[in-house]
């Protein structure tokens, strides 16, 4: 009788030890499953939070760069009111210092008076002083030896609001080659667009912008450009073209202002 009972026993006892290390592997794999979806999760999380760095550190640098043509603009306006208090302080004539780098610049201007560069004056302090026997000029541009950049984009932009497209075309042009790596050579370009576009000359305005996106694709002026080339699409008489860009812009750069202009255009395009 005994010998009947254990070999049941020991049958009983590996049924039961099978049983149990199967339920192991069930739980063991079942833990691994859970951990295995944990991980997957938090590299999600993960990957969701460095494109949202990402995309932060993207929307930074483009407030930064859009800066710029503020900034330059600010310096006109200071060069603007420089130049009233002198005006007011010295009558008909104004005392300024004329740095020998810019005195040729200055004889040229005197001499294209029909240009109307006549009233941009560049100021130097550390060259020596002359008195300039004239009408009081419109602009006048303070500057030392290391603020000709600065002042070539500033004196580009007051010419482009005074419309006097040639000439700021001229120094958007001479900005890029003096500083072709510069952050500003960009948004130089973009301007020498807009002057094509203001004196309605869309073969070369459309040249200009378009180069913005080839030459400088990281400028901030890309999204001004791409609307501009549809605007200028649109005056062409290529509304297909002129929506595929704007739809186009509306997609790269949702939340610029170029954006909002490309949706309300969109609009009038039907």
């Amino acid at each position: 009788m005994k010998k009947i009972i254990l070999p049941l026993l020991v049958a009983s006892v590996t049924v039961s030890c099978g049983a149990s290390s199967g339920d192991a592997v069930k739980k063991s794999l079942t833990n691994i499953n859970e951990e295995l979806v944990i991980i997957q999760k938090n590299l999600t999380d993960t990957q969701m939070n460095v494109e949202d760095m990402q995309s932060a550190s993207n929307n930074i640098q483009s407030d930064i760069s859009s800066n710029a043509d503020a900034i330059a603009e600010l310096r006109s306006e200071i060069a603007y009111l420089n130049n009233e208090i002198l005006v007011l302080k010295g009558g008909e004539g104004a005392k300024v210092s004329s740095p020998s780098n810019i005195g040729s610049n200055q004889s040229k201007s005197s001499s294209n008076n029909n240009k109307g560069l006549n009233n941009i004056i560049i100021i130097d302090d550390k060259a020596p002083t002359t008195v300039i026997k004239e009408d009081a000029p419109q602009i006048v541009i303070i500057e030392d030896s290391g603020a000709s950049k600065n002042t070539l984009y500033s004196t580009g932009l007051e010419l482009t609001r005074q419309k006097k497209y040639q000439e700021a075309r001229a120094k958007f042009q001479e900005f890029q080659k003096n500083f072709p790596n510069d952050s500003l050579a960009g948004n130089a370009q973009y301007w020498i667009g807009e002057t094509y576009y203001s004196m309605n000359d869309m073969n070369n305005a459309i040249k200009a912008f378009r180069e913005v996106l080839s030459k400088y694709p990281k400028s901030n002026k890309v999204p001004d450009a791409m609307l501009k080339i549809g605007y200028v699409q649109e005056k062409q008489n290529k509304k297909a073209d002129a929506k595929a860009t704007l739809n186009s812009l509306i997609k790269k750069y949702p939340k610029s202002k170029p954006a909002t202009l490309a949706k309300q255009r969109l609009k009038t395009l039907g």
